[in-house]
């Protein structure tokens, strides 16, 4: 058989298995992501003129959201925590948004973050700055789990 006979018998195998790959048994379809409901992240990432970046950046700030739910968790089991009141928690994230895009805050580049952020966390977990308890504490913690969740659902539709 001609060394062309077998390059094209060799693609075709490979162009077959590709279509068929979908059907055959074993075989992981991708399902669309699932909405997990919480504050609407896709709305404000999807206003981006660069779709690549911003499911980039969605992807990042939800990484980041994840980060802080750590340190605040992790931080509350410590025997004398440093973060002990709702002020410094509302601090900690604002710096945290600051540092991880360019030293800019995320806020910068999606105008509508920070206000669906900030009423979110607000219904989430109040106003109040003072003495937070391990209750408080667990509800910051879930807030920023839902705003990775969030984040992370937006970064997925829009990286499709």
């Amino acid at each position: 058989m001609k060394p062309s006979t077998m390059i094209i018998l060799a693609f075709l195998t490979v162009a077959a298995y590709s279509a068929a790959s979908p059907y055959l048994p074993g075989s992981v379809v991708p399902s669309s992501p699932v909405d997990p409901g919480g504050p609407n992240l896709l709305a404000v990432f999807q206003k981006s003129d660069h779709p690549d970046q911003a499911a980039k950046d969605a992807g990042d700030f939800g990484d980041l959201c994840n980060a802080i739910a750590d340190g605040i968790d992790w931080d509350g089991q410590q025997t004398e925590p440093l973060l002990t009141n709702g002020t410094q928690l509302y601090n900690l994230s604002r710096v945290g948004r600051y540092v991880e895009r360019e030293k800019r805050s995320y806020s910068d580049f999606y105008q509508d973050l920070g206000p669906v952020i900030g009423s979110y966390l607000t219904e989430k977990v109040g106003k109040d700055g003072g003495k937070i308890d391990q209750a408080k504490r667990a509800q910051w913690v879930a807030a920023y789990r839902q705003l990775a969740r969030s984040a992370h659902y937006a970064s997925e539709v829009l990286g499709r």
